[in-house]
C-alpha cells in the first residue's frame, strides 16, 4: 500500500468521525429538549425501562452489522450518560412569564407550541379546524391575542392570510410573525399592520416539525419593518441556537424557488421516473449505490410529509412557472447532450456544475 492511499483511507476515518460527533451533538441537543419536556411536564428525569430498551436494541441492531457485543455496549452507556446529564442541566427558560398565542394546531403548530411551552411560555392554541391535545385551546384568537407576548402564525399556507387577519382585527399588542414558506400572499397584509402600528415580521424556519430544535438549523428573518419585532424573532430562534438569516421580504420567494421548491420537484421527478419504471423498489434497493441512496432518501421523505403543504410552496409561489419551465428546458439540454455520440456538451454541464457549486457547503 503507498503512503497516497493510506492517506486516503485516513481521510475517510476522519470524514466519519466527523459526521459522528455531528450526530453525538445533535443527539444531546435533542437530550436537552427531553429533559425542557420532562420538567414542564413535571416527570423525572431518569427512565430505566427506555435505558433498557436502548442497551438492547443497540445490542441486536451491532449483531446484524457486525460489530461485538462489548463496543456496541460501551457506545451505548457513554451516550445514555452523556444525554442523562445533558438532560440534567439547569437549562434557561427564557420565556418564563410570557404568554404566546399558536395560530394553527398542525405538525409545525405543536413543534411550536412544545418549543415555546419548553422555554417557560404560557401557550393557548387557536385554530378553527382542529384542537391540538396538551394545550389550552380556545375558541376565537380575540382575547387570547390581545393579552399575548407573541403570537406566531403556523397554519397551513392557504388559511394563513385569513387566520392572520383575524389576529390583526384583534389589535395584539404583542409581537406577531408567520412561519409561511411563501411570503408572496402574506406581503400586504404584514406590511399594513406594521403601517398601523403593530409589532410584525416574518420568519422561515428551514426546516421542518420533526426536529427536536432549530440548534445548527437556518431561520430566516424577513423584516416588515418593525426593528422590535424582527429583534423578538431573531432572539427566539437565534438563542436556541439557530443560524439566523436575513432575507429581505421581496426576495424570499426568489430564492425559496430554488432553494426548496426545485429540491422538491426534482426529488418528486426522480420519484416518478422510478416508480413508474418496471423494477420494484426492493430489486434497485438490493442493488443501491449512494447516488440511488441519497434520491430516494430525499424522495421517500417527502412523500411522508403534507401534500397540501407541498403543493400550495409550488401553487402560491410566482417564482415556481420560472422553475419549471427551466426544468423543461435544462432536461432537454440534458436529453440531447446524453444521447449525443460527442461527450463535450455533456462534459460541458458537468463542468457549469463543477463550477458553480465549488461554493457550496452544509
Amino acid at each position: 500500500m503507498t503512503s497516497e492511499e493510506l492517506d486516503s483511507l485516513r481521510e475517510q476515518i476522519s470524514a466519519i468521525d466527523n459526521d459522528i460527533l455531528t450526530l453525538v451533538a445533535k443527539r444531546l441537543e435533542t437530550a436537552r429538549e427531553i429533559g425542557r419536556t420532562k420538567r414542564k411536564d413535571e416527570l423525572g428525569i431518569r427512565d430505566h425501562s427506555r435505558e433498557e430498551f436502548v442497551v438492547k436494541s443497540a445490542a441486536a441492531k451491532a449483531a446484524r452489522s457486525g460489530i461485538d457485543h462489548k463496543t456496541a455496549s460501551t457506545i451505548t452507556e457513554v451516550l445514555i450518560d452523556a444525554a442523562v446529564r445533558a438532560q440534567d442541566d439547569d437549562l434557561v427558560r427564557p420565556l418564563e412569564g410570557k404568554k404566546a398565542l399558536v395560530v394553527g394546531a398542525g405538525r409545525m403548530g405543536a413543534w411550536t407550541a412544545r418549543f415555546l411551552s419548553n422555554r417557560g411560555a404560557s401557550m393557548s392554541v387557536f385554530d378553527p379546524r382542529a384542537e391540538l391535545k396538551g394545550y389550552p385551546n380556545v375558541e376565537s384568537p380575540g382575547e387570547a391575542a390581545k393579552e399575548a407576548d407573541m403570537v406566531i402564525i403556523a397554519s397551513p399556507l392557504g388559511t394563513a392570510v385569513s387566520d392572520t387577519q383575524q389576529i390583526i382585527d384583534s389589535s395584539p399588542k404583542g409581537v406577531i410573525f408567520d412561519l409561511c414558506s411563501v411570503k408572496a400572499h402574506m406581503r400586504e397584509l404584514l406590511l399594513d399592520s406594521v403601517k398601523r402600528g403593530l409589532k410584525a415580521t416574518s420568519v422561515h424556519p428551514m426546516f421542518g416539525a420533526n426536529v427536536a430544535t432549530p440548534a445548527g438549523l437556518n431561520v430566516l428573518v424577513c423584516s416588515c419593518g418593525c426593528s422590535e419585532a424582527d429583534e423578538t424573532a431573531r432572539n427566539l430562534f437565534g438563542g436556541a441556537g439557530a443560524r439566523i438569516i436575513n432575507v429581505p421580504l421581496d426576495e424570499h420567494d426568489n430564492l425559496i424557488a430554488y432553494a426548496l421548491g426545485a429540491p422538491h420537484l426534482c426529488a418528486l421527478l426522480f420519484g416518478q421516473i422510478t416508480s413508474k419504471s418496471s423494477h420494484p423498489v426492493d430489486v434497485l434497493s438490493a442493488i443501491q449505490g449512494p447516488s440511488f441512496s441519497r434520491l430516494a432518501d430525499l424522495a421517500s421523505g417527502i412523500t411522508n410529509e403534507s401534500r397540501r403543504v407541498y403543493h400550495d410552496i409550488q401553487r402560491l409561489n410566482p417564482l415556481s412557472i420560472a422553475v419549471l419551465e427551466s426544468m423543461a428546458t435544462e432536461l432537454e439540454a440534458l436529453k440531447e447532450a446524453s444521447l449525443s455520440v460527442d461527450a463535450g456538451a455533456f462534459a460541458k454541464i458537468m463542468d457549469e456544475q463543477k463550477s458553480y457549486f465549488r461554493g457550496w457547503s452544509r
